[in-house]
């Protein structure tokens, strides 16, 4: 585990930052003994939401009806590149 002064640990941040991601802890000293340690947080699985969960959150989406789908055509259209419908 890598050490650093005060003033090269400032000086250093954003490289020693990026070295967080790949999993590097640092200590941080003070006038050569160490006072902190510098780690990456790791975020505890059950944080993560399932994708049903996810879909809970979200607001329920409007019927539609067959004339919105001919609205949203008639707006989208014009934006298609001529060659689009070669596709």
């Amino acid at each position: 585990m890598p050490a650093y002064g005060v003033t090269e640990f400032k000086a250093r941040f954003s490289e020693i930052l990026r070295n967080l991601d790949d999993g590097e802890e640092v200590i941080i000293t003070r006038r050569g003994k160490p006072r902190a340690r510098f780690t990456r947080i790791r975020r505890p699985p059950e944080d993560k939401l399932s994708l049903s969960a996810l879909r809970d959150l979200l607001p329920p989406l409007p019927d539609a009806t067959y004339q919105d789908f001919l609205d949203i055509k008639k707006i989208w259209e014009p934006r298609m590149p001529p060659d689009a419908d070669a596709r």
